[in-house]
């Protein structure tokens, strides 16, 4: 009887001291999405830039509504033409390795980026020099006016990276980034990246010791993690479960509206997806309002211009209807009568395949037919990526793609995806697609600052990329996340990424 009290009296002061770990506060965030890379200068999607802004700064940041705000610099002036930016650094701040941050730092990083051998170079294509006037004071001197250059700035493909890391890694920074950030790089092992918490950070330490961020493809799973306290925070919350959610008293639901704009990239280069009939059919064909319904729940609504209405500058076009008999009507005009085979191509989170599979049952109503190829999402943008404008044999490919503007303008909305100096590898303008006026009001909405001028460019190049279809429209995200109630200070972005600076765990 006494060992058996004893034995009671140490598993209950076991209990109330608590095991090690539980004194740290660990954040588990479960995503449908895999990160690419953690080189800002070299990453292209966003989840992947959201995880290296927890690590790295820029000049310039945004706030959770997208508006611009100060960061590693203090303060800008611009000259009244558009051509020159000056920026006052902070002081004082220094890189996670102790590298000073300052305009050396500056110009290492803008450097590498007017390398233009890397994904975000496009960036810094605008800038002719970087002027170091002293220690803590940088000037950028531009080709030409350039209207959305503090966006460009303050864009994640913009943060600092130390220059001694740089320096001691070169591209391999990818597996060891080290900035001026919340967070310090931790580990990347297999799909899952960690970090932990900066001691030194210029703000003042975070709340969290250490966030996980841990790919979770399959929607069910995501949110049962979340139920069973494996995951505190999960993105996209799958919105098909969200009455299940509801009904947890453990779990909390938070939806913003979006910049995320979803839609079918067309390889232009095959010659049936190059005719605008066959592109203006696939849209008629398409219902969007049941792909809406049962692959995302509901929580979108239908793309009405080729960039979302949160996004500046955004003009209105009007839904493109659900018409199959126009479709097969164009399809016939084209000379697809009995249609052809494609392949679809697809990232694997839950969503994303079941919205390829309805538009691939949707086009067989017109004679598109093929096979549909799933990936996770980084080895998905990494095939978009490897094709080029000039393979000998065009594959006849059709994609759910998904972009946000992450620089909150319409220039990163459009000239990224739909320039012709965007083909790959430049940049991501994965359907080759290619028009003379379109590339014309791209530039003229660039050309000032003034921005009457940038309304009027980016209405008229709106109103002539909806007929010419270059994409299969689709809708734009409403957010939906989820996270336990213990947990506060994470939140997702318009553009689809998420601030962890201001994550707190309660007991």
């Amino acid at each position: 009887m006494l060992t058996r009290r004893l034995a009671l009296s140490l598993l209950c002061l076991a209990f109330l001291a608590g095991p090690a770990w539980s004194a740290s506060k660990d954040v588990i965030y479960a995503s449908e999405s895999t990160a690419k890379s953690l080189d800002p200068h070299d990453t292209t999607d966003t989840y992947s830039g959201a995880i290296e802004k927890a690590i790295c700064q820029g000049l310039m940041g945004f706030d959770k509504d997208l508006k611009v705000v100060p960061l590693l610099a203090e303060s800008y002036t611009f000259n009244p033409n558009a051509t020159e930016f000056t920026f006052k650094l902070r002081k004082g701040i220094k890189f996670h390795d102790g590298t000073p941050f300052n305009a050396e730092a500056v110009r290492v990083n803008i450097a590498r980026l007017m390398s233009g051998k890397l994904k975000r170079s496009s960036l810094m294509k605008p800038v002719k020099e970087l002027v170091v006037v002293d220690e803590h004071t940088v000037r950028f001197v531009l080709n030409e006016p350039f209207g959305a250059f503090i966006n460009a700035v303050a864009h994640p493909g913009a943060l600092m990276l130390s220059p001694a890391a740089l320096a001691k890694f070169g591209d391999a920074i990818s597996k060891s980034p080290v900035g001026t950030g919340p967070f310090i790089f931790a580990e990347w092992a297999s799909d899952t990246v960690k970090i932990k918490k900066n001691p030194d950070y210029w703000r003042g330490p975070v709340k969290v010791d250490t966030i996980t961020f841990r790919p979770v493809p399959e929607n069910g799973s995501r949110l049962a993690m979340l139920r069973a306290g494996q995951a505190q925070y999960i993105f996209p919350m799958p919105a098909e479960l969200l009455k299940l959610a509801q009904a947890d008293p453990k779990v909390e639901i938070i939806e913003r509206p979006s910049i995320v704009e979803r839609y079918l990239v067309f390889n232009t280069r095959y010659a049936p997806l190059a005719d605008v009939r066959v592109r203006q059919a696939i849209n008629y064909a398409i219902d969007k309002q049941a792909i809406i319904r049962i692959a995302w729940g509901g929580a979108a609504s239908e793309a009405d211009s080729i960039i979302p209405s949160n996004l500046q500058f955004y003009k209105k076009q009007g839904a493109w209807p659900y018409d199959v008999a126009k479709a097969k009507a164009l399809m016939k005009e084209a000379g697809y009568e009995n249609g052809f085979k494609v392949l679809f191509l697809t990232p694997n989170p839950s969503n994303r395949l079941r919205a390829t599979e309805m538009v691939q049952q949707q086009l067989k109503a017109i004679g598109i037919t093929g096979e549909i190829q799933s990936m996770d999402v980084a080895s998905f943008y990494n095939k978009l990526e490897g094709h080029r404008a000039d393979d000998p044999t065009p594959v006849p490919f059709i994609g759910f793609g998904g972009w946000s503007s992450s620089t909150g303008d319409a220039d990163w909305g459009i000239r990224p995806l739909l320039a012709t100096a965007s083909f790959p590898p430049a940049s991501s303008n994965f359907g080759f697609f290619s028009d003379k006026k379109v590339d014309e009001l791209i530039q003229a909405g660039l050309a000032t600052a003034d921005p009457a001028v940038r309304r009027e460019a980016y209405a008229r190049c709106q109103e002539v990329l909806w007929p010419l279809a270059p994409w299969g429209y689709l809708f734009v995200d409403n957010l939906l996340a989820a996270k336990s109630k213990n947990l506060k200070g994470i939140y997702p972005l318009p553009d689809g990424g998420f601030s962890v600076e201001e994550a707190e765990l309660s007991e």
